[in-house]
């Protein structure tokens, strides 16, 4: 994907130039910088003074040799915050709206009616008025819509934003359903870390229209810079991890991340196949030296490999056969006498972890 392109806005003027390929590059940044324009120009539905934008080889719109192709020939699915249904037809009709008319067509079984509808599990709202859904029902749906389009390309704009904790949760793995199950790039707007370590290949971090840093998610995201840029001022750790066993009675599962490190969890009753846990940077604590008598279950040594100091707090990148991020104050690094390579023990209570 190829995205060099200037336009002038109220407050500044965005000014892109980058190109990229995977399978869901996350636009992040914090509100205002730009993302949703963005995803208008690529879209067709805002017009660029100057630049290219190309997808696998078919440019959209270039200024220079006066191309400018129309929303409709885009071939874009463009789901954005609210979801936009159509509010006086059935869930049925909505997803069937233009289902199959893309210019991206595939004749396979992944791009059926039936099987879009399977992935997403919304076979039973089908007949339901759309202003009946909830939150993450009606953005389900509109992701059905989107994909049964055919496009080559599918724009998510912040599909979580509007969605409580418990929601976001639960909608997250439909997210990376469709990652994994349709053949299409997505490119994805957030502000959320949690979401673009959880989804992302790349990530593009945008700030007041300009590029500041782009790469591999946990890279980037743990930066000086990705880290001053932050609306919610969360660090999360996210791990790809399978269930060893579980405990009932206990309340814990043990996992295993894909380094080979386990760690216990609140219980869990899933078993094989793989899925996503994360942890917050300050629920993690740090020792000098192993502790005893404490009821936290999680205690493993680890390196500390990075020491970063961001305003008024400290970052620190700990290698404990899987990398960490630590967040602490100034005083407590001091006081400890943290600096890379100082040998550590981090400390993580079971029920810290959450399950995406």
């Amino acid at each position: 994907m190829l995205l060099q392109c200037r336009i002038p806005l109220a407050d500044f003027e965005l000014e892109l130039d980058a190109s990229f390929q995977a399978r869901v590059t996350s636009l992040f940044g914090p509100s205002g910088a730009g993302k949703t324009t963005i995803l208008d120009a690529i879209a067709g539905l805002r017009g660029i003074a100057a630049g290219e934008i190309e997808i696998n080889g078919k440019t959209l719109v270039s200024t220079k040799r006066g191309i400018n192709l129309s929303p409709q020939a885009r071939g874009v699915g463009y789901v954005p915050q609210e979801g936009a249904l159509f509010p006086h037809l059935s869930v049925k009709k909505n997803i069937l709206f233009g289902a199959g008319r893309g210019l991206h067509a595939k004749k396979t079984k992944a791009f059926t009616t039936d099987h879009v509808i399977g992935v997403l599990e919304i076979g039973n709202l089908l007949e339901r008025p759309v202003t009946k859904l909830s939150g993450g029902e009606a953005q389900r749906v509109a992701l059905a819509r989107a994909i049964l389009s055919h496009p080559r390309l599918l724009l998510l704009d912040e599909p979580l934003a509007a969605l409580d904790i418990g929601l976001k949760e639960r909608i997250l793995p439909y997210l990376g359903r469709v990652r994994d199950e349709f053949s299409i790039p997505i490119i994805y707007v957030t502000h959320n870390m949690s979401e673009v370590l959880s989804l992302a290949d790349w990530v593009l971090m945008i700030r007041r229209g300009r590029l500041i840093a782009q790469g591999v998610p946990r890279d980037i995201l743990a930066s000086a810079r990705a880290i001053s840029t932050m609306e919610d001022d969360t660090i999360e750790n996210v791990f790809n991890v399978a269930v060893v066993e579980s405990d009932h009675d206990g309340g814990r599962s043990k996992i295993r991340t894909e380094a080979g490190l386990e760690l216990f969890v609140p219980y869990l009753e899933k078993s094989g196949g793989r899925f996503q846990v994360g942890i917050s940077a300050d629920d993690i604590l740090v020792g000098t030296q192993r502790p005893e008598g404490i009821s936290a279950a999680n205690v493993f040594p680890g390196k500390i490999r990075k020491v970063e100091s961001i305003k008024d707090q400290v970052v620190l990148t700990v290698d404990a056969g899987d990398s960490f991020y630590v967040r602490l104050t100034p005083s407590a690094v001091a006081r400890l006498g943290l600096r890379e390579e100082t040998a550590v023990f981090l400390i993580i209570k079971t029920r810290s972890f959450r399950m995406l």
